[in-house]
């Protein structure tokens, strides 16, 4: 039996973010009518050791300079009284990742769900992406859990993103820029994906896999990608690749704001106040990766069933629209989602 590919509808998410952490935020995201899954922050099997310190963010206008010892995190998003809703604005973070575990976030899930079915005899099938980080040996670790979850209730939708792009972790640069490291990934996934198939009831109950990549700027390392996700395949005969979905991109590495005292605006474990750059300055480069993906992907009837989630400077129902044409399936925001909160989903659909 053929196993259903990730149906993500309406085709509007938020991505794994700081605003994406809290039983209250994932909650939110789910209630919410206008988006048809929710990514959580991604997690570690033991958790992450969360420092205000050096794990920082800031909103900011691209071109407008930054005032010494100006507000970092929630109080440097733009007043919405004050703020020109067409004026983009972008996020640089230092932020490692999320001080909950995976168990606590499958925890939460259940909880959730368990109150959306009291008192209605049709539950929701919205999925939940997990996203998730650690060794090859952890990631295997990490979907026997998300499917055991599965298996124990089969109206739970849920997929796994193996996020491989984070560019804060100075002794852990992304692997997905790596195709020797892509490639032990993909093999851990592999055989835990084939090992827990057979269990489930439903090709839909069955976990779905997907990788969190981060920018790419040249054709060869799009190639490198496509090249492994081509040799990922099923187990099951008549299928193309095993991944299930790819979201780009993460955030772009190695970016840096000062203010105007030309002292770096963040602190980071580094020392160097270098973070990832997201929201309308990378929109342009998300296109593209989007874009080269799609059509790369296209080509080969491996991969050519893979759904891409466009991530990248979206924020109002044009940049959706421009994700959309350029071959992402669904659309997800970060940056958006911490300056407007999740009515920011009605706003991209409504075009408000």
């Amino acid at each position: 039996m053929a196993l259903a590919k990730l149906k993500i509808d309406p085709p509007l998410l938020n991505s794994a973010c700081p605003w994406a952490t809290t039983l209250e935020d994932i909650k939110a995201l789910y209630d919410s009518p206008y988006t048809g899954a929710v990514t959580i922050r991604t997690s570690l099997l033991e958790g992450f050791t969360h420092d205000d310190s050096i794990h920082q963010y800031v909103f900011f206008t691209p071109g407008k300079s930054i005032p010494g010892d100006g507000p970092k995190g929630e109080e440097s998003k733009p007043p919405s009284s004050t703020s020109n809703p067409s004026e983009p604005v972008s996020t640089l973070n230092t932020l490692g990742y999320s001080p909950l575990t995976l168990s606590e976030y499958l925890g939460i899930i259940n909880e959730i769900v368990g109150q959306r079915h009291l008192g209605t005899d049709t539950p929701t099938k919205k999925p939940f992406i997990l996203s998730v980080t650690g060794t090859p040996d952890e990631i295997a670790m990490a979907y026997a859990l998300v499917a055991n979850a599965a298996e124990m209730d089969e109206d739970l939708r849920l997929a796994i993103e193996i996020n491989l792009s984070c560019p804060n972790i100075a002794s852990a640069p992304p692997p997905a820029y790596d195709k020797k490291q892509l490639d032990e990934y993909l093999e851990a996934l592999s055989d835990s994906k084939s090992t827990y198939r057979g269990r489930m009831t439903t090709p839909e109950s069955t976990p779905k896999v997907g990788i969190k990549l981060p920018p790419y700027t040249y054709s060869g390392q799009f190639d490198m990608v496509v090249e492994s996700l081509c040799n990922a395949k099923s187990s099951e005969p008549g299928e193309g690749s095993f991944i299930d979905f790819i979201t780009c991109t993460n955030t772009l590495g190695n970016s840096l704001l000062l203010d105007t005292s030309l002292n770096h605006v963040l602190n980071n474990e580094s020392g160097t106040g270098l973070g990832g750059l997201a929201g309308a300055a990378l929109h342009p480069l998300a296109l593209g990766n989007v874009a080269t993906f799609r059509r790369l992907l296209d080509k080969d009837p491996m991969t050519k069933e893979i759904l891409i989630i466009g991530v990248g400077g979206v924020e109002d129902k044009a940049g959706a629209e421009r994700m959309r044409k350029v071959g992402a399936g669904a659309v997800a925001c970060a940056s958006a989602l911490g300056r407007y909160g999740v009515e920011v989903f009605e706003k991209i659909t409504k075009g408000t």
